[in-house]
């Protein structure tokens, strides 16, 4: 049997079983309980795709930061440029 998950056009109600990234889906309100582990979408699914993007992408960006951070103290500490972490760590662009 295929196991088909968050199929929300196809079945408006789903069990909590068949949901991906359910705790996501739940804490951001995008689900809503019906009864005994049966939820609905309560939001269009482009707002929770929108939405799950930009949460990634902050993350990416944060991540960004931390990176360039590190080259910095790295650069630091070697005397050197952060050019040159860029060229030692094979980075191309940061931006």
């Amino acid at each position: 049997m295929d196991l088909e998950l968050n199929n929300w056009e196809k079945e408006k109600i789903i069990h909590k079983n068949k949901i991906l990234n359910f705790e996501f889906l739940n804490k951001n309100n995008f689900i809503t309980e019906i009864k005994d582990s049966y939820f609905y979408l309560s939001v269009e699914y482009e707002k929770v795709e929108e939405y799950f993007y930009k949460e990634k992408f902050k993350s990416y960006n944060e991540l960004k930061d931390i990176a360039q951070a590190m080259m910095g103290k790295i650069a630091d500490f070697k005397g050197s440029t952060l050019k040159e972490m860029h060229e030692l760590f094979s980075v191309n662009d940061l931006e």
